[in-house]
């Protein structure tokens, strides 16, 4: 019994791995390429593997995009945390919010987030509903900042908040498209940009 235990765990944790293997090749497959060229059989070919062979790891193709696209949420919600709570106890609501945008810029570029949209798009209904759902739980913590910042006095009354967070997420989740390593800003100065941006505005009072 122990060693029929022990091969069950052993065999739990290899298809662990292929499956997590799986994953990171088809995320490297669909940054180079994009979602909509990558195929089944592209996927088991990097991995060497055999194509039927993916199907005990997956149900289909559009099953490993979703994975993808949920390692990727995962992974993001992970860094945005981290720098929230590097940003320390003291900190203000927008402090943290600046410290949680410039994490969602980083991640996004060293990932190429935006190349994910178009894969969201082409997700069958059921794929696409589970993976959002994963996206507005992301989401909600840069909402939640700036709500708790508005309780604080901190913003300006009268704005939506769901669209200030869309905007300030979908602008920095597009810098991967135009951002040059070797030109003369930083990540961090894009990021700082945007919040002086959102702190003063940049059409001058009539």
């Amino acid at each position: 019994m122990q060693q029929f235990a022990k091969t069950t765990k052993n065999a739990v944790s290899k298809a662990d791995k292929t499956k997590a293997r799986l994953i990171n090749v088809a995320k490297r497959l669909v940054q180079e390429h994009g979602s909509d060229v990558v195929t089944l059989r592209d996927i088991a070919a990097a991995a060497k593997m055999k194509a039927g062979s993916i199907y005990y790891h997956f149900e289909s193709r559009d099953e490993i995009i979703r994975a993808v696209l949920a390692d990727g949420i995962g992974r993001a919600t992970v860094a945005v945390t981290a720098a929230i709570t590097a940003a320390g106890p003291q900190s203000t609501p927008i402090e943290r919010f600046h410290a949680a945008l410039r994490a969602h810029l980083k991640y996004t570029v060293e990932e190429h987030f935006s190349a994910r949209l178009k894969a969201i798009r082409r997700l069958p209904k059921r794929l696409r509903d589970q993976h959002m759902s994963q996206e507005r739980e992301y989401a909600a913590i840069f909402t939640g900042l700036l709500r708790e910042a508005q309780k604080q006095g901190a913003l300006r009354p009268g704005y939506n908040l769901s669209v200030v967070r869309m905007l300030a997420m979908g602008a920095l989740t597009w810098v991967a498209e135009w951002y040059d390593p070797q030109g003369p800003m930083s990540l961090d100065d894009v990021a700082d940009e945007l919040m002086r941006i959102l702190r003063d505005g940049v059409i001058k009072p009539a």
